[in-house]
């Protein structure tokens, strides 16, 4: 059964269970003009569910049954951007916290000679070797230790905005900078730290030229570490 949705040149597509919400060309005398038409009853909404301009879309008959996932409520009130902004906010704050205790560490860490600095690599395996939670305190520490050790080598000192991403990048998750921002320098933390395991870390990017480049500059600061 075809229905229609009259004064909306568009609302959205979707590609869910064969349902599909698509525009209708405008046609010039055409009843069904400037119209938005379900090319089969949706499967994945329940009548309940659906914004009330959607609701005439759906026949009574829907089956009590179906997924109510409200995904196309969430799309036209913009209730999914507001959620994934929360989260985004509340995720930021944590991550501000253990950015907060690694500057903590900072007084300490530049207190340490070369020797020292450099014994922190086998200090930190051995303490992993041992059972310590590589997520934990040791972590901080050695974000601060790379921190130093980028500033004692090559005159560069990680920003609070740069050890967030480098504990986004850590998380497993996408860290968006723009041009500028230190990127390069983002990806010493990462790498040092999970390096440490012994597994292999791999830091990618987009051509030889600058793969080659910062393999040279920012592999100074993983050298000094001992890697």
């Amino acid at each position: 059964m075809m229905s229609t949705l009259r004064g909306a040149a568009f609302i959205a597509l979707f590609c869910v269970t064969d349902a599909y919400i698509v525009p209708t060309a405008r046609r010039s005398g055409s009843r069904s003009s400037n119209s938005v038409s379900f090319s089969r009853q949706p499967s994945f909404l329940h009548q309940n569910n659906a914004p009330s301009k959607l609701s005439p879309l759906l026949s009574s008959s829907s089956s009590p049954t179906a997924l109510s996932m409200g995904i196309v409520e969430e799309f036209v009130t913009g209730r999914d951007d507001e959620t994934r902004r929360a989260a985004n906010d509340e995720y930021l704050s944590t991550l501000q916290k253990r950015v907060d205790r690694i500057n903590d560490l900072e007084p300490t860490i530049e207190e340490l000679g070369d020797e020292d600095m450099i014994a922190k690599t086998a200090e930190f395996r051995a303490r992993l070797a041992n059972g310590e939670d590589i997520n934990g305190p040791i972590f901080e520490e050695a974000f601060a230790v790379v921190r130093e050790a980028a500033w004692r080598v090559i005159e560069q000192r990680h920003y609070d905005v740069q050890l967030v991403g480098g504990l986004i990048l850590h998380d497993g998750r996408l860290a968006e900078m723009a041009t500028g921002e230190g990127k390069t320098l983002v990806s010493t933390l990462p790498c040092y730290v999970n390096a440490l395991t012994g597994m292999p870390a791999f830091v990618i990017t987009v051509n030889d030229y600058l793969a080659r480049r910062d393999m040279e500059k920012m592999g100074q600061v993983h050298r000094y570490l001992g890697l």
